[in-house]
């Protein structure tokens, strides 16, 4: 019973965390942070989020890291809108997606094949991403096409998203390569010896990665209606609290499950959404969101670990 309560209360987590500040913002702003408004306003800022998590959440689960969304979303959304002025708006968001693949690719290779460290890959690919963002733009704008508008309009986000939460969570909780990718998060050894291809796991769990924050991208210059230098400035800090505060293992492991990145992203942006509206600044925002970032992981690490001592004890009974 008591390890099943422990289970229950780590499922839970990301769902009470998100209650709990909801409770408290409806409080403090007399309910103002739950207007119609302010509610569609919430959805979307977490809208890119919650896209590029759902395929961060491959790597994650893996034990990896992937910290170039920020840099890819404004190199891929530039080359993006430049084949487009140049041969049509067609050209936008397959440009944009090819190029999100490519560099998920081209970690997932230095990672698996030449055992980079994918934390020191990505921070390196980041410096490289924004430094060629840089060189192409300098102070150009490209302006989104009105061609393409609906990207920007709530139907279609709303729709899209949930087309794509339901695709990302069959391939990661009902398919072999989801078990796998969960898996070698557990033990990567096991995975090796059962003769599965690791190597080629990673790497396509990169590029999905890669892929998801390439399309995070459309949207998010859909939403400010164009592309510049400065786009995704900090970007992937916001997907990796998505995944931590959503109660996402930072291990990886069999702990991961989609639902929890899905909370964990519009609990960051309603935990900021709220200060603003209490009439906090920047630099009170930016403290508050990383005591609440590590508040957060300790609990949800101390949650686990109950479980599993609580499991164990179990086992050793019977």
């Amino acid at each position: 019973m008591k390890n099943r309560q422990n289970f229950s209360i780590a499922d839970w987590m990301p769902i009470i965390i998100f209650a709990v500040i909801a409770a408290i913002f409806g409080i403090a702003t007399g309910g103002a942070i739950f207007t119609p408004t302010n509610l569609t306003n919430i959805f979307n800022q977490s809208l890119a989020t919650i896209i590029a998590a759902l395929g961060m959440v491959f790597v994650a689960s893996m034990g990896g890291t992937d910290i170039t969304h920020g840099s890819l979303v404004a190199l891929a959304t530039a080359l993006g809108s430049m084949a487009a002025a140049k041969g049509g708006v067609t050209l936008l968001a397959p440009v944009i997606i090819l190029v999100g693949a490519v560099s998920g690719l081209l970690i997932g290779t230095i990672n698996a094949k030449f055992k980079v460290p994918s934390f020191m890959t990505s921070l390196a690919l980041l410096i490289a991403y924004r430094a060629l963002v840089n060189l192409l733009l300098s102070s150009t704008v490209y302006k989104f096409p009105p061609e393409l508008s609906f990207f920007g309009e709530l139907w279609f986000e709303v729709l899209a998203v949930i087309i794509l939460i339901i695709i990302i969570a069959y391939v990661f909780h009902y398919t072999p390569f989801g078990t796998y990718i969960r898996a070698i998060g557990e033990n990567e050894n096991s995975v090796r010896f059962s003769g599965i291809n690791v190597e080629k796991i990673k790497i396509i769990a990169f590029v999905i990665s890669g892929v998801m924050a390439a399309i995070a991208g459309i949207f998010l210059i859909a939403r400010i209606g164009g592309t510049n230098n400065t786009l995704g400035s900090g970007f992937e800090m916001k997907v990796m609290m998505a995944m931590f505060i959503g109660g996402i293992p930072v291990q990886g492991g069999m702990g991961s499950k989609l639902y929890k990145l899905v909370i964990g992203a519009p609990t960051i942006i309603l935990l900021e959404n709220g200060l603003v509206l209490c009439g906090a600044d920047g630099a009170v925002t930016q403290l508050i969101r990383g005591i609440v970032l590590l508040l957060v992981i300790y609990i949800t690490m101390q949650v686990n670990e109950r479980f599993r001592y609580g499991r164990g004890k179990e086992v050793t009974k019977s």
